[in-house]
C-alpha cells in the first residue's frame, strides 16, 4: 500500500521545480542578449541625415520667439475738437502724404476764418484812413507855410521901409515898433504851426504802427486758422497702410484724441521678449539672427524695456535689410540671440538630435561599421554645434534623431554597400 507524501516532502519538490525553471529562463535570457549583441543588423546610411565633422567657429546663442512689427507707426491725432463728417479711407488701404483720411465739421472755424479777415479788412480801412489825414494836413501845412513865407516877406519888407523913413526923418518909432511887432508875431505863427504839425504827425504815427501791429496780430491769427484748417482733414505723413480706424461718422472727437494708425509698409523690425532669468544675457548692439521659413535676416538688438512684463523683458532688433520682401507686419519668427562665438572648433551639422549642452550617444561611422559613442556637445547655432570631445574632425556622424533612438540598444552597427 502506497504511503502518502508529506507536506515537507512536496514543498520542496515544488521549490526545486521553480528554480529550474527560472534558471533555465535566465539562461535563455542571456542567450538571446548575446545573440542581439553579437549579430549586428545592416543599416543603409542613403537616406539617413549624416554630417562631416570640421573646424570652423560656433555662435553660441540662445532663443526666443519674435513678431515682425513695422519700424515706424504714425498716430493720427485730431487737431481741432469737431464732429467727424466723412472717413475716407478704410483698415488696409494705403494711403501717402496729403492724402486726407477724415473730413470734420469745421463750419467754426470757417467762421472765425471771416470774422478775422473783416476785422483785417477794418484795420486796414483805418490805416488807410489815418494814412490820407496825415497826408491832408502836411497838403494844408505846406499851403499855409507858402502862404506864411509870403506874409513874412511883406512885413520884413515893411519893417525895413520903416526902419530907413526913420532913420532919415520920415517915419516914427512906433511905425518901426509896429512892423517889427507883426514880423515877430508871423513868424512865430510860422514856427506854432510847424510845432503842431510835427506832434500831429507823431501821434498819427503811433497810431498808424499800432494799428500795423494789431493787423499783423489778426494776419499771424488768420494764418494760424488756415493751418487749422489744413490740419483738420488728418493726413499722414508717411507711405503706408491703415492699421485702425478708432473713431465712426458722426462722432464727436476733442482735440488730440486718437484717431488712426497708419504703419510704415516699407520698413520693419522685430519685437520679442524673454525670460528674467536671462536678463544678463542680453545687451545693446547685440548680434542677432532672425530664422523665417527658410530665409536667415541678421540684426543687432536696438532697444531692451526697462520694465518686467509678467516675467519678461521686451527687446527690440534694427534688422540689417529691413525691406527684406519675406517679411510681413504680424508674422511670428524665431529670434537667435548671439551669446559668444568660439573659433575653430571641432561642429557638426546641428539637428534633430541636440537638446543642448552635455553628454549624448551617437553613432559615428568606422569603416564599414558604425559605433556608438558618448559625445559631449557645447553650444550651438542655426548650422552648427560645438563638440567638446567624443569626435575627432573628419569623421562621420548620423545626426538623425529618429536612426539613433531606432537603434539605440546597438552598441555597433554595419553599414551596407
Amino acid at each position: 500500500m502506497d504511503r502518502e507524501l508529506s507536506k515537507e516532502y512536496v514543498n520542496k519538490k515544488r521549490r526545486r521545480f521553480y528554480i529550474r525553471i527560472s534558471i533555465i529562463l535566465f539562461v535563455l535570457i542571456l542567450i538571446s542578449v548575446l545573440v542581439l549583441n553579437t549579430v549586428r543588423p545592416k543599416v543603409s546610411l542613403q537616406n539617413v541625415l549624416i554630417s562631416m565633422a570640421d573646424k570652423g567657429a560656433v555662435e553660441n546663442s540662445f532663443t526666443t520667439n519674435g513678431i515682425v512689427q513695422p519700424f515706424y507707426q504714425e498716430l493720427l491725432t485730431a487737431s481741432i475738437s469737431a464732429e467727424i463728417l466723412e472717413i475716407c479711407h478704410a483698415p488696409g488701404d494705403i494711403v501717402k502724404p496729403g492724402d486726407t483720411i477724415f473730413i470734420p465739421n469745421m463750419e467754426v472755424l470757417f467762421n472765425e476764418k471771416e470774422n478775422i479777415e473783416h476785422e483785417i479788412a477794418l484795420k486796414r480801412n483805418s490805416i488807410n484812413k489815418i494814412s490820407e489825414e496825415l497826408q491832408r494836413e502836411r497838403l494844408k501845412l505846406k499851403s499855409n507855410l507858402k502862404m506864411d513865407s509870403i506874409r513874412i516877406e511883406n512885413l520884413k519888407a515893411a519893417l525895413t521901409k520903416e526902419e530907413y523913413l526913420f532913420s532919415v526923418g520920415g517915419g516914427s518909432q512906433q511905425k518901426v515898433n509896429q512892423a517889427n511887432i507883426d514880423f515877430q508875431l508871423a513868424s512865430i505863427n510860422r514856427e506854432t504851426q510847424l510845432s503842431e504839425f510835427e506832434s500831429f504827425k507823431k501821434l498819427q504815427q503811433l497810431d498808424l504802427e499800432s494799428m500795423e501791429i494789431e493787423l499783423l496780430l489778426k494776419k499771424q491769427e488768420g494764418e494760424k486758422i488756415l493751418k487749422q484748417i489744413e490740419k483738420a482733414y488728418v493726413q499722414p505723413r508717411i507711405n503706408g497702410v491703415i492699421t485702425s480706424i478708432l473713431v465712426e461718422p458722426g462722432q464727436h472727437v476733442s482735440q488730440g484724441q486718437p484717431l488712426a494708425h497708419i504703419a510704415d509698409a516699407s520698413r520693419f523690425k522685430i519685437e520679442g521678449s524673454i525670460s528674467t532669468r536671462y536678463a544678463d544675457k542680453i545687451y545693446l548692439g547685440q548680434e542677432a539672427v532672425i530664422f523665417i521659413n527658410d530665409s536667415l535676416l541678421n540684426g543687432q538688438v536696438a532697444a531692451i524695456s526697462p520694465s518686467v512684463t509678467d516675467g519678461s523683458i521686451n527687446y527690440t532688433v534694427h534688422l540689417n535689410n529691413s525691406s527684406h520682401p519675406i517679411l510681413r507686419a504680424k508674422l511670428q519668427v524665431e529670434v537667435r540671440l548671439i551669446l559668444s562665438v568660439i573659433p575653430n572648433t571641432i561642429r557638426i551639422a546641428n539637428g534633430d538630435y541636440y537638446f543642448g549642452l552635455g553628454n549624448t550617444e551617437m553613432f559615428i561611422k568606422n569603416g564599414d561599421r558604425l559605433e556608438k559613442r558618448i559625445v559631449k556637445l557645447g553650444g550651438a547655432n542655426f548650422n552648427f554645434v560645438e563638440v567638446i570631445s567624443g569626435i575627432a574632425e573628419g569623421e562621420t556622424v548620423v545626426i538623425s534623431n529618429s536612426f539613433i533612438q531606432k537603434y539605440q540598444r546597438y552598441n555597433s552597427l554595419k553599414c551596407k554597400n
